[in-house]
C-alpha cells in the first residue's frame, strides 16, 4: 500500500519527471565520462607499458623522485647525476627468483646532444642491452636496420626522431655533453630505426643506445659484478714461479725520448671489450614486466617490503611514476575534468532539492490531512523515502541505458585526434569508450545517494508540518 501511494504521488506531479531526467542526465554524463577515461586510461598505460616503463620500474632512493628520464623536478627541470642501483647483483637476483615478475631488464639514463650532419637535438639517452629490451617493449617494431649485438656500440631512433635528425641506418651521429670547459663526444652508428604502436611525443624523446656509451658520456665508473676472475692454471704457475724484481734487473736508465703508437680506440670501445651488461653492476633502474598485471599493486607493495627488511636504499614504482612529468601532467588533466564532473553533479544536487522543497511546499494540505487522519511522522518518512527511492531507482537505471547507449555512439563515430596533446590525453588517435559493471554500479550508486541526501531537508519539513495548520493551507 505504501509504495503503490508513493508511486501514484510521483506519477501525479510533473516535478517529479523533472527530478528523475535531472538526475538520469547526471548518472549518464557519470557513464559516459568514466567510459571515456577507463579507455584511455588503458590506452595509455598499455602504450607506456609496452614502449619504455613495464609494469615496475625499480629506482634508486634519491632526494626527489626519478623518472625513467631523471630528476625532472619542476625546479631543475633537468637529469642530474643519477644513483646506480645498490646492492644491484642481489636486487637482481631477487627480481630474476621471484615468481610474480616475469621478465626484467636494466637501464642507465642520461641527457646529451645527439648531433647528426645536418641537425641538433637534446635526447634522454636510455642505455640498454637491445635484444633483452626488445623482447620486453612489444610496443617497438623494427623498422630498417638490426640492434647492436651486447658489447656493440649502436643507436637505434623511433621514425619521427631519425626524420628530424635526416638520419639513415649506417650514419654515424654523435653524443656530446659539456661541464665547464671540458666536453665528452661519442660516435656511434645508427644501427636500426623503428617505430611505436601508438605515437606519443614523450616516446619520442627517447634515444635507445648501448650502455657503455651511456656510461662513458655521463662520465660513470663502470663496476663488474663478479667478485673474483678465474685464472688459468698456467697463468697461476707464472704468477707464482715469478719474480718481479728481477723482470727489470737488465733494465737501463733511458734519457732519449720514447715515441709510442697513438691509440686510436675510444675509451667505450675498451670498455665494451671488457664488460656485457650481464656482469655490470652500473645501472640507474631495472625494468620489470609481472606475471598477473591485475595484480601489480600488491606485488609493488611486497616489493618494498622486502627491500625495507633488507635495508636496500631502492623503492618500487608503477608505470605512472617512472614516466616522467608529461604522464603525471596527463593525469593532473584528467583529474580536473573529473572535478568539472563533481561541480556540475553539485550544482544539480542544488537543482534537485530546490524541486523537492517545493514539491513539500506543494503537499503541505495533503501531509496535514494525513496527520489529521492518524498518519504518525514515521509513516510520513516512509511515504517521502519510498517516493526518493522509487525516482532515484528510475533515474539510475533510465541514465546507465542512457550512458550505455552514447558510449556505443560515441565509439561508432570513430572520432579521431590530430593534435599531439589530445592523442597523448586519450592514449592514441581514436576515441575509444569501455563500460564495465563497476562504471554502471557506480553511476547508479551515485542516483541513489543523490536522491537520499537531496530529501533530507524536504523530509525535514514534511514531519514538521502541524496538521492543523496544515488544513488550514498555512505552514
Amino acid at each position: 500500500m505504501l509504495l503503490y501511494l508513493a508511486f501514484k504521488n510521483i506519477i501525479s506531479r510533473k516535478s517529479s519527471f523533472v527530478i528523475i531526467l535531472f538526475i538520469a542526465f547526471a548518472v549518464m554524463l557519470l557513464v559516459v565520462t568514466n567510459s571515456v577515461f577507463d579507455s584511455t586510461e588503458h590506452g595509455v598505460q598499455e602504450t607506456f607499458v609496452s614502449s619504455f616503463t613495464g609494469d615496475i620500474v625499480i629506482r634508486p632512493k634519491y632526494k626527489s623522485p626519478l623518472s625513467l628520464f631523471g630528476d625532472e623536478t619542476p625546479v631543475t627541470g633537468k637529469l642530474t647525476e643519477l644513483p646506480n642501483l645498490v646492492p644491484y647483483s642481489e636486487i637482481h637476483s631477487f627480481l630474476s627468483e621471484n615468481p610474480s615478475i616475469s621478465d626484467l631488464v636494466p637501464q642507465v639514463s642520461g641527457l646529451s646532444q645527439l648531433s647528426s650532419d645536418s641537425e641538433n637535438s637534446k635526447c634522454f639517452m636510455f642505455g640498454i642491452p637491445a635484444g633483452k629490451y626488445l623482447s620486453l617493449m612489444k610496443s617497438i617494431k623494427i623498422l630498417e636496420g638490426n640492434p647492436w649485438k651486447d658489447g656493440e656500440k649502436g643507436i637505434m631512433l623511433s621514425k619521427n626522431y631519425a626524420a628530424k635528425m635526416q638520419a639513415n641506418v649506417g650514419d654515424t651521429l654523435q653524443f656530446a655533453i659539456s661541464e665547464g670547459f671540458s666536453s665528452r663526444i661519442r660516435s656511434v652508428p645508427l644501427t636500426a630505426v623503428y617505430e611505436y604502436s601508438v605515437e606519443n611525443a614523450i616516446l619520442d624523446k627517447i634515444v635507445l643506445t648501448n650502455p657503455e656509451t651511456v656510461r662513458a658520456i655521463m662520465d660513470m665508473s663502470d663496476f663488474s659484478s663478479s667478485s673474483q676472475e678465474e685464472l688459468s692454471e698456467d697463468m697461476k704457475a707464472i704468477l707464482d714461479n715469478s719474480d718481479l724484481d728481477s723482470l727489470f734487473s737488465e733494465a737501463e736508465d733511458l734519457t732519449e725520448g720514447v715515441q709510442t703508437e697513438e691509440v686510436t680506440a675510444s675509451q667505450e670501445d675498451y670498455i665494451s671489450l671488457q664488460n656485457s651488461y650481464s656482469d655490470s653492476s652500473s645501472w640507474n633502474f631495472l625494468i620489470c614486466t609481472v606475471s598477473d598485471p591485475k595484480k601489480t599493486k600488491q606485488i609493488i607493495k611486497s616489493l618494498n617490503r622486502t627491500f625495507r627488511q633488507n635495508d636496500w636504499p631502492v623503492e618500487a614504482v608503477n608505470w605512472r611514476s617512472s614516466a616522467g612529468n608529461t604522464a603525471f601532467y596527463l593525469y593532473i588533466l584528467r583529474l580536473i575534468l573529473n572535478i568539472g564532473i563533481i561541480i556540475i553533479l553539485g550544482a544539480g544536487f542544488i537543482v534537485v532539492n530546490n524541486t523537492l522543497v517545493i514539491n513539500v511546499l506543494d503537499r503541505i494540505r495533503e501531509i496535514g490531512t494525513m496527520r489529521a487522519i492518524g498518519a504518525n511522522k514515521r509513516y510520513i518518512t516512509k511515504e517521502c523515502a519510498a517516493e526518493t527511492l522509487i525516482m532515484a531507482f528510475i533515474a539510475g537505471i533510465s541514465g546507465c541505458i542512457l550512458g550505455i547507449i552514447a558510449s556505443n555512439i560515441i565509439s561508432a563515430l570513430h572520432i579521431t585526434f590530430s593534435n599531439s596533446f589530445l592523442i597523448q590525453l586519450f592514449g592514441g588517435a581514436v576515441l575509444h569508450t569501455t563500460v564495465n559493471f563497476s562504471n554502471l554500479l557506480s553511476a547508479f550508486s551515485l542516483a541513489i545517494f543523490i536522491g537520499l541526501i537531496a530529501w533530507i531537508y524536504p523530509l525535514i519539513n514534511a514531519i514538521r508540518v502541524n496538521p492543523v495548520e496544515a488544513m488550514q493551507g498555512v505552514k
